[in-house]
């Protein structure tokens, strides 16, 4: 039994689709470089401006809750790109690959919500 994928019959959306997938990934790359950045700033504000043990241990939270967003907006937006991939090129194999994705982010954004509650109430 074949399988269809989209970008057997509509090769030119497909053609553009798979850059939309390229721009979404970039986009969630950038997110994730932002949340690395922002996480710098808090730590390096935290380590190097605060004398207080108490007030560095507070910037270091604060950037420990900014890094956690942004890494759950990031596999957020992989999430898209991945679902529109497996639209494309659609097999058993593809959607079982998008399954294992979508759980392990799943895993991981749980354990990371769980990070910024806990950090947001200290």
């Amino acid at each position: 039994m074949a399988m269809l994928a989209l970008s057997d019959n509509l090769s030119g959306i497909a053609a553009a689709l798979e850059w939309v997938v390229i721009a979404i990934e970039l986009f969630a790359i950038a997110i994730f470089i932002l949340g690395v950045l922002r996480f710098s700033v808090w730590f390096i504000s935290g380590a190097a401006l605060r004398r207080d043990a108490h007030e560095r241990s507070h910037q270091l939270n604060r950037g420990r809750l900014a890094l956690g967003r942004h890494i759950l907006a990031g596999l957020d937006v992989l999430i898209v790109a991945d679902l529109i991939r497996t639209v494309l090129h659609f097999s058993l194999d593809t959607v079982a690959l998008l399954g294992g994705l979508v759980l392990i982010r799943a895993v991981i954004s749980l354990i990371l919500e769980h990070e910024i509650r806990a950090l947001e109430k200290e």
